[in-house]
This record gives C-alpha cells, sequence and structure tokens, in this order.
C-alpha cells in the first residue's frame, strides 16, 4: 500500500508529464509556424522594396533583388493590399534536400496602375531539426520539473500532512483502557481541525461506554458469584436429606448446571480482563517448565481416559507472556486434549524455540476448526464444555502476538502455536 506523500508525488509528476507532452507538440507546431511567417514576411518587405523601385522611375532590372522576382502589369483593378500565398515542396539539385518553394504574391497601384509583383525563395523543411531541438528542451525541462516536483511534494505534502500523521500515529498508540486525554497536534486546516474533534468525541465516548461495561461486568460477576454459591449450598443440605433414587439425580443435574453456570460467569469475567489486558514488554516465561507442571497437574485425568503421553519439549524455551496467563493458557490446552479425546487415546506435545505443538487422538470435527476459536462454539454439544476455552486461548496469544491454529488430520486433532520473535515486527 502506497503513503499518502507517494501518491501526491506520483500525480504530480504524471500532471507535469502531460503538460510537458501537450507543451511539446504546441511548441513544436508554433517554431514551424514562425518559421514559415518569417519566410512570407520577407518576401513581402521584398516586394514592397520592388513596389519602391517602380514607383521611383529607375532602372532595377539588373539589381540582385530582382533574381528571384516577377513583375506583370494588370488591365483590372486589384485591392492593393490583397496578397496570395502559395507553397511547393520541391527537390533542390543544388542544396541536394527537399525544401519548400515559398511564393508571395502581392498586388499594388502605382501611378495608376496596377502591378502584380510575385516573389518566391526556399525554405528548407527542418522537421527533424526542430523535433530534435524541441525533444532535447523538453528532455531537459522534463527532467528538472520531475525533479524539483519530487523533492517539492516531499517537503510540502509532508509539512501539510504532518497534523494528519500526527493524528494518526496517536489513533496507532491509543488503548480505550488509557488514563490520559487523547491528544492531537494542533493544525489549521480545517478538514483536519474536523477530523480531529470528531477523534476526539469518538474516543471520549469509547472510554466512556468502556468504563461503563468494564464496571457492569465487574459488578455482574460478582453479584451472580453470591446466589449461586447460595443455591449450592442450599442443593448440597438437600441431597444429604432422605430422598429417593430420582430425587438425588435431579439434584446432581441441577449441581452439575450450577458448576457449569460458574464457570461461564469466571470465564466470561476472565475474557472481559483479557479484552483489556495491558502487554506490558520484557516478561520472558520458561514455557518448557510451565508445560511440564501442566502435565504433571492432569496426569490423573489422562490415567483415568487411559491416554498415552508422548513429549518432546526442548528445555528452557522463554517466551513472551504474562506467567498468570500463560498457566491459564496450557491449562485449556491440555483440558481440551484430554476432554476431546478418546479412551486409550494419545497425546503429543512438542516444543521448540519457534513454536508448540499439541496433537490428540480424536472424533474428526463436526464444524470448521476456525470456528472453534469463537465464544460458546462447541464441536460436540453433548459434552461437558462451555465453549469458551479456546476463545481464552486465542485471546492470551492476540495479547502476546503469537499465531494459533486448529487443523484436524486423520484421526489427529493439531492446535500450533508459533512464538512471536522479536525480530518478526
Amino acid at each position: 500500500m502506497a503513503r499518502l506523500n507517494y501518491r501526491y508525488t506520483k500525480a504530480y509528476s504524471l500532471v507535469t508529464f502531460f503538460a510537458l507532452l501537450i507543451g511539446f507538440s504546441i511548441v513544436y507546431n508554433a517554431v514551424k509556424r514562425s518559421s514559415s511567417q518569417a519566410t512570407i514576411g520577407q518576401l513581402k518587405n521584398l516586394n514592397a522594396i520592388i513596389a519602391r523601385q517602380i514607383e521611383s522611375g529607375k532602372d532595377f532590372s539588373g539589381h540582385d533583388s530582382r533574381t528571384n522576382v516577377s513583375i506583370k502589369k494588370l488591365h483590372s483593378n486589384i485591392e492593393n493590399d490583397h496578397e496570395i500565398v502559395r507553397y511547393k515542396t520541391v527537390y533542390n539539385t543544388k542544396l541536394q534536400d527537399t525544401v519548400t518553394d515559398v511564393q508571395l504574391t502581392t498586388f499594388h497601384k502605382i501611378d495608376a496602375v496596377y502591378y502584380q509583383i510575385t516573389s518566391h525563395t526556399f525554405m528548407i523543411i527542418a522537421d527533424n531539426i526542430y523535433l530534435n531541438g524541441i525533444f532535447m528542451v523538453f528532455a531537459w525541462t522534463f527532467i528538472f520539473l520531475i525533479s524539483m516536483v519530487i523533492i517539492s511534494s516531499e517537503v510540502i505534502s509532508g509539512y501539510i500532512l504532518s497534523p494528519f500523521n500526527s493524528t494518526l500515529q496517536s489513533i496507532q498508540r491509543f488503548t480505550i483502557n488509557q488514563k490520559t486525554d487523547f491528544k492531537f497536534e494542533k493544525t489549521s486546516t480545517l478538514e483536519f481541525q474536523e477530523l480531529n474533534n470528531f477523534l476526539q468525541k469518538m474516543t471520549e465516548k469509547a472510554k466512556k461506554d468502556f468504563t461503563v461495561l468494564k464496571e457492569f461486568s465487574e459488578n455482574a460477576s460478582h453479584e451472580l458469584q453470591t446466589p449461586i454459591a447460595v443455591i449450592k449450598a442450599k442443593i448440597e443440605l438437600l441431597m444429604q436429606s432422605r430422598l429417593d433414587e430420582q430425587q438425588l439425580i435431579k439434584l446432581t443435574s441441577m449441581m452439575d448446571e450450577l458448576e457449569k453456570l460458574s464457570k461461564i460467569n469466571q470465564s466470561l469475567t476472565l475474557l472481559t480482563t483479557l479484552e483489556n489486558f495491558e502487554n506490558k514488554k520484557n516478561s520472558p516465561i520458561n514455557i518448557s517448565a510451565i508445560v511440564e507442571e501442566t502435565i504433571i497437574s492432569f496426569s490423573d485425568l489422562m490415567e483415568m481416559k487411559n491416554i498415552s503421553l508422548r513429549k518432546k519439549i526442548k528445555k528452557e524455551v522463554i517466551i513472551q507472556m504474562d506467567e498468570t496467563l500463560g498457566r491459564i493458557l496450557m491449562n485449556n490446552l491440555f483440558s481440551n486434549a484430554i476432554r476431546h479425546n478418546l479412551i486409550n487415546g494419545e497425546i503429543e506435545v512438542e516444543i521448540t524455540a519457534a513454536k508448540m505443538r499439541i496433537k490428540n487422538t480424536g472424533n474428526p470435527p463436526l464444524v470448521p476448526t476456525e470456528e472453534l476459536f469463537e465464544r460458546f462454539k462447541k464441536d460436540n454439544q453433548s459434552l461437558n464444555s462451555i465453549g469458551i476455552g479456546l476463545s481464552i486461548v486465542k485471546k492470551i496469544c492476540e495479547i502476546f502476538h503469537h499465531s494459533i491454529s486448529y487443523t484436524s488430520i486423520s484421526s489427529f486433532h493439531v492446535l500450533e502455536i508459533k512464538f512471536f520473535q522479536e525480530a518478526q515486527r
């Protein structure tokens, strides 16, 4: 994508080129015309001299001025200012070149007698000379003007667009939860002033809406925890009383749904926090150690489903990520790999300096794998899953600029995270 300054320079250069091209054709025709007019002017002056010679009554028949002149007396009246110009292209053996024979006939009244004076001369057809000369002038002028256009366009447009570039940089640095006010560079350009005023209003409104939404999410999450805890406590008391089998099944189902509701509430709160998480630089973690600890934590669950684990983990792989979020990321990945695995299934874990890959057996996905990163999108609705785990995983990766992909190969599900390297930016 081209910069705005470059577009200005390109546009000015094209305008200059076509303007010079039109000017080239105008100048070329003007030079040819001026050459022809100059020749006619010389002949007209010569005819006037001949007329004065006739009027003087002296004999100029042997004079050099009569070489290419013919004089004829007329018996009819002709307007004194009347003149006839004729052009004829001929080959001049003396000059060994193609020339134009320019002939001018004028009429003069001298002592009540009308004379027709015709003079002619040869004009060399110098199209190539004109063309080459004008082309060189055009070429040097074009080079000079284009150089000036490029330099002046970069300087002038850079100066004019300075407030716009400053506004653009401010927008790029803007975060919804920043505490400082959104400031713009002062400008006298009306359009930039209107743009800055609009952005000022929009950012203030966005920050206000964000604060309201954040408070609502926090309050809603806090307020939901209390009734959930109360209902769970009462269900536990009921389950300790004398109940028949059907009643116990219903209470157990209610308890499971409450657990799911509690997890949804916690996950949504975490996602809201992640949406506004500030990525602090220089927060390296040893992802290899965190993965090893996570494997130990989930070993009992893997044993219950008789899942075999193969790992190829390079030690001391350091990446940029908050440690708490790194642990949440690994917990979600391993939980997902176990929950969606098969009895007697497999899990493969590979970590290198560039990427991490978790591969597990499972049934083929029923929906496109890219959709599973969306909230509440589940591959199997019957599984005890709330459908937010992969959304959290993706959001954590985005915060720290790691890329994640999910593919299904044969009977394996493959989640791959490519670690962000500072040199990539």
